[in-house]
């Protein structure tokens, strides 16, 4: 039986939400502000990215285009290598300016969420200006 990425999808952002739910409903005393609601924000916003880009993959599969071929590979790689130059350079200072945050675990699950997003800007960037 073959599940379709977009019930995935749609799993995995109900989690996502209920998940933040329960947190916001155990911590009522601690209104979400600052670095929390940009956090929360950038959640939000991979997750819409991840939704779009199943509902187009499943789009093309429908269409009978193949799933990957040479180009999409080498963009695959070329957006990968861009993400993780950024990625290192992201990390240098978040490292640098670590005393800006409350506590490590925010600086940990600030840092991946911007590895993801500077992730997807990559894809986007090398898709629409592959050959230039």
């Amino acid at each position: 039986m073959k599940i379709r990425r977009k019930t995935i999808m749609m799993t995995s952002i109900l989690i996502m939400v209920l998940i933040w739910g329960f947190i916001i409903f155990t911590n009522v005393s601690s209104a979400m502000e600052g670095l929390d609601l940009f956090i929360f924000t950038l959640i939000i916003l991979i997750a819409v990215i991840a939704l779009i880009q199943a509902l187009k993959t499943d789009k093309d599969e429908k269409a009978g285009l193949p799933a990957d071929d040479e180009l999409s590979t080498r963009i695959k790689y070329k957006s990968g290598y861009y993400a993780f130059l950024v990625s290192m350079y992201m990390w240098l200072f978040i490292f640098l300016f670590n005393d800006k945050f409350p506590d490590n675990e925010t600086m940990l699950g600030g840092g991946i969420l911007l590895s993801a997003l500077i992730s997807f800007i990559a894809k986007y960037a090398v898709t629409h200006k592959f050959n230039e």
